[in-house]
């Protein structure tokens, strides 16, 4: 259980309560993290966590609002929770700040417009289908494993332009980088950093052939296509390039993974919210909406870059902040009923996708991604439930996810 307590041990947290909780660690049941962060915050809108080199965690909605909108005092940070170092893994441009940052989201921008992304409407229903193809007449699947991991990782190969081949070691891969198993102690860190690394040699060998090639021989895709972009005039390098690929890779692979889990569990186990949406599908767009504010994944570090103070709470320079979407979601003093899923809520408006400079910018193809998902599963499996003789558990850490979901239907 999570407690908390005022503390005068430095001046930086004499006005902030101490959350004793548990931020990095074994698998935990499914929703404590929630649980843990919705205590946390009825106690105080930020919370000190002592954990590793210690940070201020932003709970409340007003609050993360005010720090993710205001990235010059809180820009991104590379410092590592646990140890206080420094990624040496840059991720462009999501951990870019300033002009630059801005430089690049205009280059990106048409890439994940809404427009683009409804011309990829056939082939994520076709990834949808393909994959309940392969279970549907068990009866049975962890839906985590089977649907929620490769769905968004068929459709991130195709929009990169990449060959399939690889996917089991992507799979590998993105669960070492952003799901350690922090019981290993350092060597979780060292699997991530390896992970990374292998992640960015994949990219390596996948870029100098095309480099090599004429531009009409060149697969199709974005990889491809940011090979011939510029920044102020100047060719991208290859370094900012693996960079970029790196963030695409982690980004695109993990957000809608977790997204979907924690949707199709509250599905599973609120049979009157799965039959609304067979009953009604045109709820479905709501639905996906407010499954992503009741259920948000991303717990976001940074790093504040002079003196401030956030809700009375004196913050110093260099000290991290997290801020907490997952419990910005659940602000009751921001969401009526914030605990309960309502497919009909009128106030749509959340933080999942993060506000400000750094909003996600791929939150039109996420939506999609997921609306196709709850559309076409429900069309072919409208009756399911929890298996609960098999454990449903979830990782801790800064990324929130399932790491399974047993799932049953009458075949």
């Amino acid at each position: 259980m999570t407690q908390t307590q005022s503390t005068p041990s430095t001046p930086a947290s004499s006005r902030c309560p101490v959350a004793n909780i548990q931020w990095e660690g074994p698998a935990r049941e499914a929703l404590a993290g929630h649980r843990m962060l919705d205590e946390a915050r009825r106690s105080n809108p930020i919370v000190r966590v002592e954990e590793g080199i210690g940070f201020f965690l932003i709970a409340g909605h007003e609050e993360a609002l005010q720090v993710a909108q205001d990235a010059e005092t809180f820009p991104q940070s590379l410092k590592m929770l646990s140890t206080g170092e420094y990624s040496p893994f840059e991720l462009v441009p999501e951990t870019l700040n300033g002009p630059m940052h801005t430089k690049w989201r205009r280059v990106l921008g048409s890439y994940f417009s809404p427009g683009r992304i409804e011309k990829w409407d056939a082939r994520i229903r076709a990834r949808a289908n393909d994959l309940i193809d392969t279970f549907i007449d068990r009866g049975r699947c962890d839906f985590t494993a089977d649907f929620a991991l490769r769905y968004p990782t068929g459709i991130f190969l195709e929009f990169m332009g990449l060959p399939l081949g690889q996917l089991e070691d992507l799979l590998k891969w993105e669960t070492a980088i952003l799901h350690p198993d922090y019981a290993q102690g350092p060597a979780a860190i060292a699997g991530m950093h390896a992970a990374q690394a292998a992640v960015t040699q994949y990219f390596v060998e996948v870029i100098a052939p095309r480099r090599a090639m004429t531009r009409d021989q060149r697969p199709a895709g974005l990889v491809t296509e940011a090979l011939e972009w510029k920044i102020d005039g100047e060719p991208v390098s290859d370094t900012d390039l693996l960079s970029f690929y790196l963030l695409m890779f982690m980004a695109g692979l993990d957000t809608v993974t977790a997204e979907l889990g924690y949707g199709f569990l509250h599905l599973a186990t609120h049979p009157a919210d799965r039959q609304r949406l067979v009953d009604r599908p045109e709820l479905i767009a709501n639905a996906t909406e407010e499954l992503l504010r009741l259920y948000p994944i991303v717990n976001t570090p940074r790093e504040a870059a002079r003196d401030t103070e956030i809700a009375g709470c004196p913050v110093l320079k260099g000290e991290m902040i997290v801020i907490s979407y997952p419990s910005a979601g659940r602000d009751e003093s921001s969401y009526p009923d914030a605990l309960t899923a309502d497919f009909e809520r009128v106030d749509l408006s959340h933080l999942t996708f993060g506000a400000g400079p750094h909003r996600c910018l791929g939150s039109h193809l996420a939506r999609h991604e997921l609306t196709i998902a709850y559309q076409e599963w429900h069309k072919r499996i409208p009756e399911y439930w929890l298996d609960e003789r098999v454990a449903c558990t979830e990782a801790a850490g800064g990324m929130m996810t399932l790491n399974s979901l047993p799932l049953q239907w009458k075949r």
